[in-house]
Parts: structure tokens; sequence; C-alpha cells
């Protein structure tokens, strides 16, 4: 109880700028990557190209997709930023962030957020500026993907790294985020929940990768 009570004090007295940066990537990043990837999945093995043309998005779901996704992963990203720029050390305690976990969130951050950044701008901020039609993304992303460079799919290869980046930091920052908040109190609960979130980002890495390997590959085009 003791120690329970030690770990709530801690994540409550922690500086709201660092809630803030747990909550913000905490609540949107997982079930959108969950979602998205279990889409893109069933795009990528239909049965014929024309299975490739996606619905319109309503007005509704563009303004949700905008609130509920993209300002508060704007938000984490900014926060992010300034602490790896600032070099501001976070409060989280150290024996349940070893500091090799640290390095590795800040590393596969860094690589998400070139990637996350580049999706967004080549697909979902095209069509807010009315640059391409909704629903020709997945047309646009297979040719992308089965592009290649003196025969080598480099674009579906720098898909892949970005992927596991994206994947990696958002199992790492649920375990950072669960531990900073004094959720994982005992050491049984912070191997549970090390445990838990390796299996999430190892299934989403799964399904995403085997929707860009499919692409990739120009199967939809045969």
């Amino acid at each position: 109880m003791q120690v329970t009570e030690g770990a709530e004090q801690l994540a409550h007295g922690r500086p709201a700028v660092e809630r803030w940066l747990s909550w913000s990537g905490l609540v949107p990043l997982p079930a959108f990557l969950a979602l998205h990837l279990a889409r893109e999945l069933t795009w990528a093995f239909g049965g014929d190209v024309s299975d490739l043309v996606r619905p319109a998005p309503g007005a509704l779901s563009q303004v949700t997709s905008w609130l509920l996704v993209w300002l508060p992963l704007l938000v984490h990203a900014g926060l992010g930023v300034f602490f790896l720029l600032s070099g501001r050390p976070m409060t989280t305690l150290s024996a349940d962030v070893p500091p090799l976990s640290r390095l590795l969130s800040r590393v596969s951050g860094a690589l998400a957020l070139v990637f996350i950044a580049y999706h967004a701008r080549t697909y979902a901020l095209s069509v807010w500026l009315a640059e391409a039609d909704a629903r020709d993304a997945s047309f646009r992303l297979l040719a992308e993907l089965s592009s290649t460079k003196l025969g080598v799919p480099a674009l579906g290869g720098a898909y892949l790294l970005g992927l596991l980046a994206t994947v990696t930091h958002a199992g790492l920052g649920v375990h950072r985020a669960l531990a900073a908040e004094g959720v994982l109190a005992t050491p049984a609960r912070r191997q549970a929940s090390a445990r838990a979130c390796a299996g999430f980002g190892v299934v989403l890495f799964g399904v995403g990768a085997a929707a860009v390997i499919r692409v990739a590959t120009g199967v939809l085009l045969r």
C-alpha cells in the first residue's frame, strides 16, 4: 500500500506539461494505429483493384479525425520536440523506465514523427487542401509502395522502418505513461504491462507489415 500511495503521489505531483505529453500520445495513437492498420490490411487484401476505391469522408468524419487524432498528435509531437531540444529531464522514476527504454523511445519517436508527418502531408493534408481526392488514396499508396529504384522497393522499405518506429514508440509510450501515472506501482504490474505493450506492438507491426508487403509486391496489379 505504501509503495502504491507513493507512486500515485509522485504521478500527481508531476508537472502538467509532462502529463499533457503522456496523455496526448496515450489516448489517440494506439487506437488510431489499430484501426488504421486493420483497415489498410483489409484494403490490401481486396479481391480486385476496384475494391481500393475508398468512400469519400463526410464533414463529421473529417472534423472527428482532426479533433480526436491529429490535434492530440500535434500536441504530443510539439511537447516531445520541446523536451528533446531543451534537454529538460522527466520526473519519471528510473526504476519504472530504464535509460535504454528512454533512449529507444526518443529515437523511435523522432523516426515516427518524420514518418507520420510525411504520411499526413501526402494523404490527410493533401485531401484537406483539395490537392487530391480521398477516394484515390489507395491507388496513390499502391503507386508509391510498388515503385522501385534500381530494382529495390526503397519506399516500401522506408514505410516498414517508419511503421516499426511508430509502433515501437506507441508501445513504449503506453507503458511509460502508465508507469508515470502510478498505475504500475508493483514489479508484477510493470512486467505485465511491458509484456502486453510489447505484444501489442508486435501485432500492430505484423498487421501493418502484411499490408505494406502485399501492396509493395504489386500483387493487386495482377
